[in-house]
């Protein structure tokens, strides 16, 4: 259960063919971050929506670090939402992080006018 104030890791793809669809995957990152604080009263952080306006993708050291970073965050989250009916590689292992610690795992259900989360299955 998702409780107020808790660090709430957004699981989300980022990865698309051009650079305009991951700056659009960026934005929905973000606006999943806002919506799951507003709804949960929670800390949502999603540091794909943030990092590769720092970080170079393409250089695979600079890549690393970005992963690094995202999965330090996600050890100290109480909670992940699936945030997408796709799951991306890097969201796979994100998954598979969570569930290795012990970390909840829901996914977000957004369909008006009802939004909340389900927990998913640990198998």
């Amino acid at each position: 259960m998702i409780r107020e104030n808790d660090m709430v890791y957004i699981c989300s793809p980022l990865s698309a063919p051009t650079a305009n669809e991951i700056r659009a995957n960026m934005e929905l990152a973000r606006s999943y971050m806002q919506l799951v604080s507003k709804v949960f009263r929670c800390r949502a952080v999603a540091p794909h929506a943030y990092l590769p306006e720092l970080l170079d993708d393409r250089v695979l050291w600079v890549r690393e670090l970005g992963i690094s970073v995202g999965m330090k965050l996600l050890e100290h989250s109480q909670a992940l939402i699936v945030c997408s009916p796709v799951i991306s590689c890097g969201m796979q292992a994100e998954i598979v992080k969570a569930r290795e610690l012990g970390i909840p795992v829901y996914a977000l259900l957004k369909e008006d006018p009802y939004i909340g989360v389900v927990q998913t299955p640990s198998t």
